[in-house]
């Protein structure tokens, strides 16, 4: 049935034929690969706060077929749209959403709308455009070189650790020199390692991106691998849950003695809030460690260390000119920042 000028229809049941089309493949990323369940899930958690923004508001939320010669009706699109996103956004903040976690809601709304108009051939405007949160970088939570020089070489330490905690350090600290994602390093299997006269490589295809890295491992890393050549099967390492593995990390790094405060901090409309744990209390730092810690540790480690930009990008599967990267580059900055003038302090005191 052909769709007509200004027609409405209900967002809802589009959205829902988007992720049924990202789940059976007939949806794509520019790339040509298919959407990962991850992202899937993200996109089905949207369209339930969507649903339940309906709920709440007492009317579903629609699009409306346009006719582009009439200025009037685009002009009521605009303003449409405009409160639209208005309304639904402040229904997360009041929700207790975060601006990171509202800008990224609206990134896939933005792509949903881009679906609908390339994808579907519905004529509805640009007018997702202006679906957007600001939203203010705050700089990971990283391991200083020492502090992974401890775990690697601290004998005393390691011979404190329980036989899990000894696991959870071997992959911590496997994960902070080759910069994989979680999922990537538990997949890792020993067919992705290539042994010359006087190197051993990591090589493999990324499951996020696809980016082919290839990565020099070092003696400690060596070490750990044939630790568990005969254990872990056909994996490299032996194989832990995310949310498994992160309580454990915890409980390393707090064994380790790195308890100091460390705020954590949201922003919310602009404003930041500092966040308490479950009984009350203020973070520390042993509290912010997670898998991913891994992946930015070792970015960080090697931009400190003063590997190349483009080197480092290679080995993370970074593309040239990624925000994310970049972020990791602030953080080494404001790391060099700090040693100068602790360096220029030093001067000074020493007269």
């Amino acid at each position: 049935m052909p769709i007509k000028s200004n027609q409405e229809i209900q967002f809802a049941p589009l959205f829902k034929k988007f992720i049924t089309d990202s789940k059976s493949g007939r949806r794509v990323t520019a790339s040509g690969k298919r959407i990962t369940k991850g992202t899937i899930y993200q996109y089905q958690i949207v369209y339930q706060l969507i649903v339940a923004f309906e709920k709440d508001l007492g009317r579903t939320v629609r699009i409306k077929i346009l006719n582009t010669g009439s200025k009037k009706v685009l002009h009521i699109e605009k303003n449409y749209w405009k409160q639209f996103f208005r309304l639904f956004s402040g229904w997360l903040f009041q929700r207790g959403y975060f601006d990171k976690y509202v800008g990224a809601i609206a990134k896939i709304l933005r792509t949903v709308f881009n679906y609908l108009i390339k994808e579907q051939c519905l004529n509805i405007g640009s007018f997702h455009s202006q679906f957007k949160v600001p939203t203010q970088q705050t700089l990971p939570i990283v391991l200083e070189p020492s502090q992974l020089k401890f775990l690697i070489t601290d004998t005393e330490f390691q011979n404190r650790l329980t036989k899990k905690l000894e696991r959870c350090n071997d992959i911590f600290i496997f994960g902070c020199t080759v910069g994989l994602r979680f999922s990537d390093l538990m997949k890792l299997k020993k067919t992705d390692l290539q042994y010359t006269s006087d190197i051993v490589y990591v090589m493999l295809c990324t499951s996020k991106t696809g980016k082919q890295v290839k990565i020099p491992l070092p003696d400690y890393a060596i070490a750990i691998i044939s630790k568990y050549k005969t254990r872990a099967g056909r994996y490299v390492l032996p194989r832990l849950a995310n949310t498994n593995f992160n309580l454990h990390v915890k409980e390393l790094i707090e064994l380790a003695g790195w308890t100091y405060q460390q705020p954590k901090i949201r922003f919310q409309q602009g404003k930041p809030q500092i966040l308490k744990n479950k009984k009350g209390y203020g973070y520390r730092f042993c509290d912010h460690i997670t898998a991913h810690t891994m992946r930015r540790t070792a970015i960080t480690t090697l931009l400190l260390m003063g590997v190349e930009e483009n080197i480092v990008r290679s080995i993370s599967g970074h593309a040239p000119g990624s925000k994310e990267f970049y972020k990791y580059v602030a953080l080494v900055q404001t790391h060099m920042n700090k040693q100068v003038l602790k360096a220029f302090e030093k001067l000074i005191a020493d007269e």
